[in-house]
């Protein structure tokens, strides 16, 4: 009787175990299985996210599937409201009546059976150098370098209730200077550890290159740890490559990319 006994508690612990790890990573696992979602980053850029996979769709008819569907539209990282989208060589929007909305601003569109938080970061100008003549000084690049681009942008991507400093620098397109290499430089400092993001080093042939500035935080798996999109413009708009990181195992990796 007493072995029997002993037998039932041990069944009724193991059972209480597997519940627990079920709701503990089952649930979980099953959620992020149905999390879906699709990103529409400026005109030419479509994400996709499903079965734990992110897809680039770029054919016309992925478009196609995606007109006259509703979004939660943001420009410039500001939320605009829920419309109807339509894309010729660019993206339209519409209200529930079919009446044409303007659309003026970097836009995000996204569509998610899941609540995804936007934000945009505070952008300060930099007065101390030293992060940035260490990163210079890391890729042989002169301590006098002058700049097209050179500020940062504050934001609390981990939330730990600290804000990190994401660097930009870039002295690519200048006008009143010729430098003999082009750089776009963007990293993140956070306890005085600089973490490398992206880097785009090359000789000067006029106006090559490209400026990478960023667009959009988001926290896409309800992690409270935020990705973020980083875009790459060309000269006179020639063509922007879009890329999308999070941060993993102490470095910044890019999910997808448009390029």
């Amino acid at each position: 009787m007493g072995n029997k006994k002993k037998y039932i508690i041990a069944f009724i612990i193991l059972v209480l175990f597997g519940v627990i790890m079920f709701l503990l990573l089952g649930v979980n696992n099953i959620r992020e299985n149905q999390m879906s979602t699709t990103l529409i980053v400026g005109d030419n850029t479509i994400w996709h996210y499903s079965e734990k996979k992110w897809v680039h769709l770029t054919s016309a008819k992925s478009f196609h599937n995606l007109e006259w569907k509703q979004y939660h539209i943001y420009l410039d990282n500001k939320k605009y409201g829920d419309y109807y989208l339509w894309h010729d060589d660019k993206w339209y929007a519409f209200d529930s009546r079919k009446n044409a909305v303007p659309l003026k601003g970097e836009l995000l569109a996204i569509k998610s059976n899941y609540d995804i938080p936007v934000e945009k970061g505070l952008e300060e100008n930099v007065d101390d150098s030293e992060y940035i003549n260490q990163v210079l000084s890391d890729y042989n690049l002169s301590l006098s370098s002058h700049f097209t681009s050179k500020y940062k942008v504050l934001f609390d991507f981990d939330s730990d209730g600290v804000e990190e400093e994401f660097y930009v620098i870039s002295n690519v397109f200048a006008l009143d200077f010729q430098p003999d290499t082009l750089f776009s430089i963007v990293f993140m400092v956070k306890d005085d550890t600089i973490y490398p993001i992206y880097q785009d080093i090359s000789s000067n042939q006029s106006m090559n290159g490209c400026k990478p500035f960023f667009k959009s935080f988001l926290d896409l798996n309800e992690d409270q740890k935020y990705e973020f999109i980083l875009s790459c413009g060309y000269y006179a708009n020639e063509k922007q490559i879009d890329m999308l990181y999070h941060f993993d195992q102490e470095e910044f990796k890019i999910i997808i990319s448009s390029s």
